[in-house]
């Protein structure tokens, strides 16, 4: 046996040069099978159609110029003179020209604690992402709200760009601890609690968001105690926080599930208490496992904002319908659709960059992106 066995290791090798070039590459890509390149030529010409008229539509018949209707006479072109006649009122709506600073910092803020949470190497932990995440909302609300040195501003006259992001942070922020809680209810070693955590999440995962806002807009100001009186915006907010709630106890219930026995045992072997296990061994390995789904929650949250404008309040979606329908900009359907490209581009920009956050997150864990 001896004699097949080698008595040196082989020398390190060069790993073997990809002999296939960019054209084979490509050809194996788009044209495997005769019916496959068929399909591929297809899409490829109808993709270049669809791009040549869009092309027109956004850039060579477009209106650039103008402070009405009467600069988009007809429909051959899109109207970004109405986009960049109202971009103002569709960022922080109608909010008091003379704290217009206090939305522009709040913006700078946010802008800032995204790029640093981007740039951030993969490998380090997420705790302070999450932390900047519950914070940050906190401080943008004091900084709009107002109150102390700082004169009150309601929530009535936010709007646009700004309502959004505030409904999206605080939907997040107040979500995730409401779905922790209720992940863990439904652990419970109580019956009734397990009972009501798993009937509230089934509950109100089994009904639409848009008729829990409708109940939380009209219904809500029935049952509170005389004398309460909640702006509509906090009842929205409500509204979004117990359904997402709902949504994020379910991945936390995942999460905890890849915790496994084991590791419970063992934490009790050397003496922790189940708030000890709880806290050192458990939610650790679980925020982590389930972060890429919660990114994914926070973009289900910027998009179900556009529900706002439905109950009255005017986000970035009811701002440019509502400045579709003004006495200067009424006419033309093409103004009205113009603004709602300029809104399905603000969106898409938004949520491929919270997606390419996540898909970054889920491969540092160990799953690679598909």
């Amino acid at each position: 046996m001896t004699q097949f066995l080698r008595a040196l290791p082989l020398a390190p090798r060069p790993a073997p040069a990809r002999l296939a070039g960019a054209r084979l590459r490509w050809r194996q890509l788009w044209f495997p099978s005769l019916p496959t390149g068929v399909f591929s030529l297809l899409l490829a010409a109808a993709l270049l159609v669809a791009g040549w008229h869009f092309l027109q539509w956004a850039v060579l018949h477009a209106h650039w110029r103008g402070t009405s209707s009467e600069a988009c006479v007809g429909s051959d072109g899109a109207c970004w003179a109405f986009v960049l006649a109202r971009w103002k009122t569709w960022i922080v709506g109608p909010y008091p020209d003379a704290q217009l600073w206090r939305p522009w910092v709040g913006f700078a803020l946010f802008a800032g604690f995204w790029a640093w949470a981007v740039r951030r190497p993969a490998s380090a932990s997420p705790g302070p992402v999450l932390w900047g995440f519950v914070l940050l909302p906190c401080l943008l609300l004091l900084l709009l709200a107002g109150g102390g040195p700082l004169p009150a501003v309601p929530a009535t006259q936010w709007g646009g760009l700004l309502l959004t992001l505030a409904a999206t942070l605080v939907t997040f922020v107040t979500a995730l601890p409401l779905g922790l809680l209720l992940a863990l209810g439904r652990r419970s070693r109580l019956p009734v609690l397990r009972w009501l955590c798993a009937g509230f999440v089934e509950g109100m995962r089994s009904v639409p968001l848009l008729a829990v806002l409708f109940v939380a807009a009209t219904l809500l100001p029935m049952f509170l105690p005389p004398g309460w009186n909640l702006d509509l915006f906090t009842r929205a907010l409500v509204a979004f926080a117990l359904f997402n709630a709902a949504m994020a106890a379910e991945v936390f219930r995942g999460g905890l599930q890849t915790v496994g026995a084991g590791q419970l045992e063992a934490a009790a072997t050397v003496g922790l208490g189940d708030f000890a296990t709880l806290r050192l061994v458990v939610l650790p390995q679980a925020v982590r496992a389930v972060v890429p789904a919660l990114v994914n929650i926070l973009i289900a949250i910027v998009k179900e904002t556009t529900l706002l404008s439905v109950i009255g309040l005017s986000d970035l979606l009811g701002a440019i319908e509502n400045g579709a329908k003004s006495p200067e900009w009424s006419g033309e359907a093409n103004i009205l659709t113009s603004g709602q490209v300029f809104l399905a581009l603000v969106y898409l920009a938004v949520c491929y960059g919270l997606s390419r956050y996540s898909r970054r997150l889920e491969t540092h864990d160990g799953h690679p992106a598909r």
